[in-house]
């Protein structure tokens, strides 16, 4: 049995995904492997010191996660770390510390093809940020597919990365969970490619009862990544679904909340955050968002998501 858990980095998660963990034989996380992790696991080094050696967007999300598989190691669970793509990432950066070039990078180094994909994708994102501050709208627009297309082929190459490596790590146990972000589906699509028999590997989505219940779907896929999905296996499309999808995102983004948020009065906020901003942008043609985004573009969160609210499509 081999489980691919779809989730994001939320405290909100963290629940579901040890109720299932707890039923897998070895887990492998969605992290390239680090020195300090196995001294961590078994208490050696403390959680703080062990954070403080590593590098997590969300620091509560990371620090309960810990604390998550102290516990599994002490059910004598196997955690792994696997992300290979982000391993070659590392030692790219190392490389340039040390002084290296480019043009020194061994061409049949898989370093070499994450560096070309980094160097696209920073140069899209750096190009957006660019144009976002002074181009028209719909210029905008071309720079958020730009952008996408770049981080859709990344993704592509980190996806099948890490399921080339996840299939030999299927190979020494019974039951195998991978913990994946939720817009990695093309690793369940290499992992059902590359284990026999197909039926082994099943995808799960870890809120997908909370999400059901406020969407009617299985996941929250905001206009960004729903393009960014799409060009990952479509790489070459175009058309106004493209460009409805993109404009959208720029509304998106902007009135979702950006810090972590514990579950305290309610289990999913940040579930709850992401439907609302799905319910609000959904409705929103082009023309609704080339009207909107210069009015939200320089507004907190808030007021942008109030100038939605009262927006009357």
């Amino acid at each position: 049995m081999i489980t691919a858990a779809f989730s994001t980095h939320r405290l909100e998660v963290l629940k579901e995904a040890e109720a299932r963990m707890r039923v897998h034989d070895t887990i492998a996380l969605e992290e390239p492997p680090h020195p300090l992790f196995p001294a961590m696991l078994c208490g050696d080094v403390a959680i703080e010191d062990y954070l403080q050696e590593t590098d997590y967007e969300f620091p509560r999300f990371a620090e309960a996660s810990c604390r998550l598989y102290r516990r599994l190691h002490a059910l004598g669970k196997r955690l792994i770390q696997v992300d290979p793509y982000m391993e070659h990432l590392n030692r790219l950066h190392e490389f340039f510390s040390q002084g290296g070039e480019p043009h020194a990078v061994d061409p049949a180094d898989p370093m070499q093809a994450v560096y070309r994909a980094e160097r696209r994708a920073t140069a899209a994102l750096l190009h957006f940020y660019e144009t976002s501050m002074r181009a028209p709208f719909s210029e905008v627009v071309q720079a958020v597919i730009h952008f996408a297309r770049a981080d859709a082929a990344r993704i592509a190459l980190r996806d099948g990365m890490r399921a080339e490596r996840l299939a030999v790590e299927a190979l020494g146990t019974s039951s195998l969970y991978v913990e994946s972000g939720y817009i990695h589906w093309k690793l369940f699509r290499d992992l059902r490619r590359l284990v026999e028999p197909k039926r082994r590997v099943r995808a799960c989505f870890l809120l997908e009862r909370h999400a059901r219940r406020r969407i009617g779907r299985k996941q929250v896929l905001g206009p960004g990544d729903a393009l960014t999905l799409l060009f990952v296996f479509h790489p070459k499309i175009r058309g106004p679904r493209v460009e409805l999808w993109a404009a959208r995102s720029l509304i998106y983004v902007k009135i979702l909340h950006k810090d972590e948020m514990e579950p305290v009065e309610g289990p999913c906020p940040h579930l709850d955050d992401e439907a609302e901003a799905d319910r609000l942008t959904r409705r929103l043609s082009w023309a609704d968002c080339q009207g909107l985004y210069p009015r939200i573009r320089a507004r907190s969160t808030a007021e942008a998501r109030q100038i939605l609210n009262t927006y009357r499509v």
